[in-house]
Formats: C-alpha cells, structure tokens, sequence
C-alpha cells in the first residue's frame, strides 16, 4: 500500500501521467548502427523460445543454450510439444559447436535460468516446461564438468492441487496443462545461500515457489494464487529492505501486480495496475531513469507493439508511466514483440532496450540518450531486419570477450542463434 507521503503526491502524479500517456516518438537511425549483422548462424532445435549465456565449461568464453518447445498441440497426443534444450559450446570468440546429444527435459520447454543450484562451482540449467504431460514440469540439469556431462533432475507440480483457467478446445476439453509454466526465475529468495524458483503458472492463475533444498536441489512446491494469467515474472528489491519482491505481468488481463516479499518465500500483493496494452510477454525491473528508485518495464505482443516503463518514485510506489510505441498503428500488428532484455549497450551509463519482434522479422534497438532523470527519457531507435527468419528470443553478453555487449538471437523458422556484435 503507499504510504501517506506517496498519496500526497498523487495529484502531480495525475498530471504527469496525463502528459506522458501520448506516444512517444522515438526518433530514427542517424549514423553508423552499433551492431553488425550475424556473420554466422548455429543450428538449435525447433522453436527456441529462450535463450541465455553461460561459461559452462570453464574456458573463459560463453556457451550459449536455448530452450527449444516445437509447437504446442494437443497435450493428449503422445508428442504435445518438442522436449529438449540445446547447448552451443564455444571452443573460440564467436565458434560454437553444437552438443549432441541435446539434452531431454518435458515437453514444449518455455523458459530457462542459469543459476548455480548444487555444490559445485559450475553454472547449472534450470527449465520450465509448458505441457508437463510427463510429470517433468521443472527439468534441472546439473552441470558435473569433471565428468563432461550435464545430470538430469526432474519436478512435477501436483495438479490434484490446481485448477485450470485457461482456453478449451470444441469438446470442452482442455487445450493446455496444467500449471502451464512460461517463466521462471532462480535466486537466493530466503537469505540462506541456497537457490530458491519461482515459476508463473499461466494455464492455473498461480506462482509456484520451491525452496531450495541442500540435497533434493529444490524441496517440495507450493503454490500462490495470482489470478489474470501470469505470463512473466521479475525479482527485485522494491523498497530497500533487503528482501526481494516480485512482479508480474499478467498475459489475460494485462496488468502488472506488484507482490511485497517476507524474505521467506511468500509474497503479498500490494498493487495491480493495467500495462497500457494488450499481452503483456516480458517484465524487467531495472532504474532506467537513474534517480535512484527501480522501475518496471514491460512489453506487449498485440497490435499496441509497445514497451511501457512504469517509473517508480518511492518504495513498491510506480506512479507515472511512458509509453514507447515500436509500430505506426495502434490497431495493426506490426512488430509483435516476444522478447526483451536491458543493458547499458554503449557504455554511456544509461540503460538500452532491445526487443526481438517475430512479425517483423526484426531486433529493435532503444538507445537511452537521455541527459538526466527527467522524464520523459529519450530514445533512438535502429532496427536491424532479418528477411529468412523471425527473431524469437535475445540476450545481451560480451560473447567475443572484446569488452563491449553483443547480442544472441534465437530465431523460428530456421531454428537457430546468431551473434549481433558490438562494433562501436
């Protein structure tokens, strides 16, 4: 709940959001662009729907994995979804080798997270499966490096628990699982230096937690109710307490509930406000304007093609909002975007946004060339179109150890990763 000082200035506030809920004009490409179009693709498996970097064999280069889901059918068919994750081992900068075997979680996996999860010094890869027909609704893949292999763990939600929310096909049956799971995040949640998840259960309106577990990795689930269908998910300390809190953007009502956390794995909701557009995919909290508060950025994947920042000004306290539209019409879907991340690209101390848009077959690029906090911030745009794929999934990290943040792309259509380097 906001404090008293926070509704005093609630009136300002009003104001200010009057002013910034036009769309913001974000001017164009001028000049060289900062990344170089991939010189060189790497097969994965169907439909990477994420992506993300890790040092997985101790060389000092990043590997890169991708979850790979296929298509989402009908889960009473004896293949719903595709079921593994692929691993591109870089020997060199910028040369990737592909493991094979790839390794085998449930099906249509969604989301990952790297996160060191056993005793062992090496990153480890954590999965959330969308259509857990098999029981493997979290497939955990210890990285034993000494042994060269990866050992597989798997988690089920028990559904007895669950209720489904979500869509039904003409015979009234289910078209998806349960809980659906589209997002996860592992971190130290409780303070006691093991790695806690949680998970945004989509098809059943519920966050899953696991605690960590010194022996079993992660204990036994229980679940939050979190109604509006949640999509993605984000941690971070939203009032300076030390303990992590949590948003969320809610895919049905397209909302944003922001939920207080104890430090012990459970969590409040103390605020849910509309995300400004339709589909709400990806969620971020990062202080784009740098006044010292963190904000919530989301994106959205219907015809709104935009990004919105809720700027915070306080503890749990997001008052004022800027919307930046990707497209020209509100009502037609141009860019859709399924993906984003956010870094500083060009070392200007400023917090960039970079968007991976499936119907545009294109990686959108926000520069922050903003001279201070006020708001609201300015943005370049370079766009950067690919004509043979559909960028699906990106993530930003030094892949050629020059210093300087590249960016991965997971595409569809050709099923594979490319590297946008950093030439500025």
């Amino acid at each position: 709940m906001r404090s008293v000082l926070q509704q005093g200035r609630i009136g300002f506030a009003v104001m200010l959001m009057l002013w910034l809920c036009a769309t913001v004009q974000v001017s164009a490409q001028d000049g060289p662009r900062y990344f170089a179009m991939p010189t060189r693709y790497y097969q994965v498996g169907p439909n990477p729907n994420a992506l993300a970097a890790a040092d997985l064999t101790d060389n000092g280069l990043l590997d890169i994995i991708t979850v790979d889901r296929g298509e989402l059918y009908d889960p009473r068919e004896e293949r719903p979804a595709n079921d593994e994750v692929s691993l591109l081992l870089a020997e060199l900068p910028l040369d990737y080798t592909r493991r094979h075997p790839s390794l085998k979680t449930g099906f249509g996996p969604y989301a990952l997270a790297v996160a060191n999860v056993d005793s062992l010094k090496w990153p480890d890869i954590i999965v959330a499966n969308f259509h857990a027909v098999r029981q493997r609704d979290i497939s955990v893949f210890l990285n034993l490096k000494d042994e060269g292999v990866f050992r597989p763990l798997h988690f089920e939600t028990p559904d007895d628990l669950l209720d489904y929310k979500r869509h039904y096909d003409g015979e009234g049956t289910p078209m998806y699982t349960m809980p659906g799971l589209t997002d996860i995040v592992v971190r130290d949640i409780t303070g006691n230096g093991l790695r806690d998840l949680v998970a945004t259960g989509w098809s059943s309106d519920v966050l899953v937690f696991m605690p960590g577990h010194r022996d079993k990795i992660f204990d036994a689930p229980r679940f939050m109710p979190a109604p509006g269908g949640p999509r993605a998910l984000a941690l971070a300390d939203l009032n300076d307490n030390g303990v992590l809190d949590l948003v969320v953007a809610m895919y049905a009502t397209a909302e944003v509930v922001v939920f207080k956390g104890d430090g012990q794995g459970e969590f409040t909701e103390t605020d849910r406000f509309a995300t400004r557009g339709a589909l709400p995919t990806t969620i971020h909290v990062n202080d784009i304007n740098k006044n010292g508060y963190p904000d919530i950025l989301v994106s959205h994947a219907h015809t709104d093609d935009s990004i919105v920042i809720f700027y915070g000004d306080g503890p749990l306290s997001f008052p004022v909002s800027q919307e930046i539209m990707l497209g020209k019409d509100r009502h037609v879907l141009e860019h859709e975007i399924r993906d984003t991340a956010v870094a500083d690209l060009n070392n200007n101390g400023r917090l960039d946004i970079v968007a991976a848009c499936h119907a545009s077959r294109s990686v959108v690029v926000l520069f922050n060339e903003s001279d201070d906090s006020t708001l609201p911030q300015q943005f370049r745009r370079e766009v950067y179109s690919f004509s043979e794929s559909r960028p699906r999934a990106v993530y930003v990290a030094d892949f050629d150890n020059d210093e300087r943040p590249d960016i991965a792309v997971a595409f569809w259509e050709t099923n594979t990763v490319g590297i946008m380097r950093n030439v500025r």
